[in-house]
């Protein structure tokens, strides 16, 4: 399955929804999540900026956040609104299904936001190789049983999201339930010299 691209009205018009952000708030996933002052973000798949923007609040000035999109459309509302919101912290960039054109271990946290259900193994690829040792992938979907998203059949149980993003060497470190709709696996690229073993989890609250 390969990601929508997102007409500039698509975005707005859904994405935008002045009602999204009382079942999704930016702000109590990046807390959770862990992200500080100076931290590197990328958020794959950032569409109209609902995440990036939040985050890149958080890390300041002497942070980043990339802003990554496979849609121009999008890549170009992101650099409109950033330009007019003064985030000289956050840069779009247009990226392929098989390269997101930014350094190896670059970032402290990926964000991979509602795409997970309908991005290639080469995209997910991309996100895992973004991340430094020890940095966190932060990933965000719809639970099987929402009453808003994509068709039941496309979705990914937070069981099966950890199985898949484990499979990429990730070690789950924390899930907990966001929302009325949705859940967080968050999962991190192990230290080179990390000993092996089962991943130890901390339950949803």
């Amino acid at each position: 399955m390969h990601e929508a691209v997102w007409t500039r009205e698509q975005a707005v018009a859904l994405l935008d929804d002045p009602s999204r952000r009382a079942r999704e708030d930016p702000r109590k996933l990046w807390s959770r999540a862990g992200l500080r002052r100076g931290m590197c973000v990328v958020d794959v798949g950032a569409g109209s900026g609902f995440y990036a923007f939040p985050a890149s609040s958080v890390v300041g000035p002497s942070g980043r956040v990339y802003a990554v999109d496979v849609s121009p459309e999008l890549v170009e509302l992101l650099k409109e609104r950033a330009r007019k919101r003064r985030r000289r912290n956050l840069e779009p960039l247009a990226s392929r299904p098989h390269r997101i054109p930014l350094p190896t271990g670059i970032a402290d946290r990926v964000l991979l936001a509602n795409v997970l259900h309908g991005i290639p193994p080469s995209t997910v690829r991309e996100a895992v190789r973004l991340l430094r040792p020890g940095g966190r992938l932060v990933n965000l979907d719809w639970k099987k049983d929402a009453e808003r998203g994509p068709p039941v059949s496309r979705r990914l149980s937070a069981r099966a999201a950890r199985r898949t993003l484990e499979g990429y060497g990730l070690r789950t470190v924390r899930e907990w339930k966001f929302g009325p709709n949705h859940y967080v696996v968050m999962l991190e690229k192990e230290l080179p010299d990390a000993p092996s073993g089962p991943a130890r989890r901390t339950p949803a609250r």
